[in-house]
Protein backbone atom coordinates (compact mmCIF):
# COMPACT_ATOMS: atom_id res chain seq x y z
CA UNK A 1 0.00 0.00 0.00
CA UNK A 2 0.95 3.71 -0.60
CA UNK A 3 0.89 6.75 1.14
CA UNK A 4 -2.54 8.78 1.07
CA UNK A 5 -1.78 11.22 -1.47
CA UNK A 6 -4.18 9.68 -4.23
CA UNK A 7 -7.81 9.10 -3.37
CA UNK A 8 -7.61 5.50 -2.41
CA UNK A 9 -4.55 3.32 -2.17
CA UNK A 10 -5.70 0.07 -2.13
CA UNK A 11 -7.71 -1.85 -4.76
CA UNK A 12 -11.60 -2.34 -4.50
CA UNK A 13 -12.70 -5.72 -3.21
CA UNK A 14 -14.90 -7.95 -4.39
CA UNK A 15 -17.14 -9.40 -1.54
CA UNK A 16 -18.18 -12.07 -3.44
CA UNK A 17 -14.75 -13.13 -4.23
CA UNK A 18 -14.42 -14.58 -0.93
CA UNK A 19 -18.43 -15.69 -0.94
CA UNK A 20 -18.40 -17.80 -3.59
CA UNK A 21 -16.04 -21.01 -4.42
CA UNK A 22 -17.78 -21.59 -8.03
CA UNK A 23 -19.68 -24.28 -6.65
CA UNK A 24 -22.47 -22.35 -4.47
CA UNK A 25 -20.73 -22.94 -1.23
CA UNK A 26 -20.82 -19.41 0.43
CA UNK A 27 -17.26 -19.03 1.26
CA UNK A 28 -13.82 -20.20 -1.00
CA UNK A 29 -11.12 -22.42 0.19
CA UNK A 30 -7.92 -20.83 -0.13
CA UNK A 31 -4.34 -23.24 0.50
CA UNK A 32 -1.16 -21.90 1.03
CA UNK A 33 2.46 -23.60 1.04
CA UNK A 34 4.77 -21.66 3.46
CA UNK A 35 3.17 -17.88 2.47
CA UNK A 36 5.60 -15.29 4.14
CA UNK A 37 4.48 -12.93 6.03
CA UNK A 38 6.13 -10.11 7.98
CA UNK A 39 5.09 -10.66 11.69
CA UNK A 40 4.76 -7.80 14.39
CA UNK A 41 2.08 -6.86 17.18
CA UNK A 42 0.24 -4.68 19.00
CA UNK A 43 -1.24 -4.35 22.15
CA UNK A 44 -5.27 -4.72 22.98
CA UNK A 45 -7.69 -3.92 25.15
CA UNK A 46 -10.01 -6.44 24.84
CA UNK A 47 -9.62 -7.90 21.36
CA UNK A 48 -9.69 -4.24 20.37
CA UNK A 49 -6.26 -3.61 19.01
CA UNK A 50 -4.05 -0.16 19.61
CA UNK A 51 -1.74 1.12 16.95
CA UNK A 52 -2.68 -1.79 14.93
CA UNK A 53 -1.40 1.00 12.06
CA UNK A 54 1.65 2.13 13.30
CA UNK A 55 2.33 -1.66 13.77
CA UNK A 56 1.43 -2.24 10.13
CA UNK A 57 3.31 0.88 8.63
CA UNK A 58 6.43 -0.39 10.51
CA UNK A 59 6.02 -3.32 8.82
CA UNK A 60 5.80 -2.60 5.70
CA UNK A 61 8.78 -0.08 5.32
CA UNK A 62 10.74 -2.98 6.50
CA UNK A 63 9.22 -4.84 3.51
CA UNK A 64 9.95 -2.14 1.11
CA UNK A 65 13.17 -0.89 2.47
CA UNK A 66 13.93 -4.71 1.58
CA UNK A 67 12.27 -4.63 -1.74
CA UNK A 68 10.01 -7.17 -0.90
CA UNK A 69 6.93 -5.82 -1.80
CA UNK A 70 4.15 -7.39 -3.07
CA UNK A 71 2.02 -6.43 -6.27
CA UNK A 72 -0.86 -4.35 -4.95
CA UNK A 73 -3.60 -6.84 -5.56
CA UNK A 74 -1.65 -9.61 -3.49
CA UNK A 75 -1.36 -7.08 -0.05
CA UNK A 76 -2.52 -9.19 2.98
CA UNK A 77 -2.80 -7.98 6.38
CA UNK A 78 -3.94 -10.31 8.54
CA UNK A 79 -4.23 -10.26 12.32
CA UNK A 80 -5.03 -13.09 15.03
CA UNK A 81 -5.78 -12.06 18.65
CA UNK A 82 -3.94 -13.81 21.08
CA UNK A 83 -5.25 -13.06 23.96
CA UNK A 84 -7.82 -10.09 25.12
CA UNK A 85 -4.40 -7.92 25.51
CA UNK A 86 -2.56 -9.00 22.11
CA UNK A 87 -2.55 -9.50 18.82
CA UNK A 88 -0.41 -10.34 16.30
CA UNK A 89 -0.38 -8.51 12.91
CA UNK A 90 0.76 -10.27 9.75
CA UNK A 91 1.74 -8.30 6.51
CA UNK A 92 2.50 -10.29 2.95
CA UNK A 93 5.74 -10.35 1.56
CA UNK A 94 7.69 -11.93 -1.62
CA UNK A 95 11.07 -12.47 0.41
CA UNK A 96 11.42 -15.64 3.43
CA UNK A 97 13.81 -13.01 5.08
CA UNK A 98 13.66 -9.38 5.57
CA UNK A 99 16.39 -8.01 7.36
CA UNK A 100 15.55 -6.92 11.26
CA UNK A 101 12.64 -8.55 11.45
CA UNK A 102 11.01 -11.73 11.75
CA UNK A 103 9.39 -13.54 8.59
CA UNK A 104 6.54 -16.06 9.71
CA UNK A 105 5.81 -18.39 6.76
CA UNK A 106 2.17 -19.96 6.89
CA UNK A 107 0.88 -23.08 5.47
CA UNK A 108 -2.27 -24.52 5.34
CA UNK A 109 -6.13 -24.91 4.30
CA UNK A 110 -7.86 -22.07 5.14
CA UNK A 111 -12.55 -21.67 4.51
CA UNK A 112 -12.46 -17.69 4.05
CA UNK A 113 -15.48 -15.92 4.77
CA UNK A 114 -16.16 -11.86 3.72
CA UNK A 115 -18.12 -9.69 6.16
CA UNK A 116 -19.48 -6.20 5.67
CA UNK A 117 -19.67 -4.14 8.66
CA UNK A 118 -18.30 -2.43 11.78
CA UNK A 119 -14.84 -4.14 13.31
CA UNK A 120 -17.12 -4.66 16.66
CA UNK A 121 -19.19 -7.83 14.85
CA UNK A 122 -15.67 -9.64 14.18
CA UNK A 123 -16.52 -12.18 17.33
CA UNK A 124 -19.51 -12.77 15.85
CA UNK A 125 -18.14 -13.52 12.27
CA UNK A 126 -15.45 -15.92 13.83
CA UNK A 127 -18.46 -17.86 15.19
CA UNK A 128 -20.09 -17.96 12.37
CA UNK A 129 -17.16 -18.96 10.08
CA UNK A 130 -16.46 -21.64 12.78
CA UNK A 131 -20.70 -22.65 12.47
CA UNK A 132 -19.64 -22.79 8.79
CA UNK A 133 -16.85 -25.14 9.01
CA UNK A 134 -18.92 -27.51 11.25
CA UNK A 135 -22.02 -27.65 8.76
CA UNK A 136 -19.65 -27.69 5.60
CA UNK A 137 -18.60 -30.96 6.54
CA UNK A 138 -15.03 -30.08 5.58
CA UNK A 139 -12.68 -31.71 7.95
CA UNK A 140 -10.72 -29.38 11.75
CA UNK A 141 -9.36 -30.89 14.05
CA UNK A 142 -10.76 -29.00 16.83
CA UNK A 143 -13.63 -26.48 15.73
CA UNK A 144 -13.80 -24.07 18.62
CA UNK A 145 -9.76 -24.09 18.84
CA UNK A 146 -9.06 -23.89 15.18
CA UNK A 147 -6.69 -21.04 14.62
CA UNK A 148 -8.68 -18.17 13.42
CA UNK A 149 -6.84 -14.71 10.53
CA UNK A 150 -8.63 -11.61 10.46
CA UNK A 151 -7.52 -10.47 6.80
CA UNK A 152 -8.22 -6.61 5.83
CA UNK A 153 -8.60 -6.05 2.43
CA UNK A 154 -8.62 -2.06 2.88
CA UNK A 155 -7.18 0.15 4.93
CA UNK A 156 -9.59 2.33 6.94
CA UNK A 157 -9.32 5.91 4.34
CA UNK A 158 -10.60 3.39 1.49
CA UNK A 159 -13.14 1.92 3.03
CA UNK A 160 -14.14 4.95 3.89
CA UNK A 161 -13.74 6.12 0.51
CA UNK A 162 -15.28 2.74 -1.36
CA UNK A 163 -18.26 3.50 1.51
CA UNK A 164 -17.39 -0.32 2.48
CA UNK A 165 -15.97 -2.01 5.33
CA UNK A 166 -15.16 -5.63 5.04
CA UNK A 167 -13.14 -8.60 6.63
CA UNK A 168 -12.23 -11.69 5.74
CA UNK A 169 -12.25 -14.39 8.26
CA UNK A 170 -9.80 -17.32 7.49
CA UNK A 171 -10.31 -20.08 9.78
CA UNK A 172 -7.92 -22.59 9.61
CA UNK A 173 -8.79 -26.32 8.23
CA UNK A 174 -5.82 -28.24 8.55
Amino acid sequence: MEDHTDDVCCPKFDLNSYNNDGSGNPYKLLTWNDKPFVKDGTWCIYYVPLAFGRAVIRAMKQISDAGAEPPKSDVMILSDCTSPWYTNIYVSTTKDDVPGVEVQKISGTFLAKAYEGDYSKMGKWATETKELVKTSKLSAEDVEKMQIYYYYPTCPKCAKKYGNNYVVVLAKLT
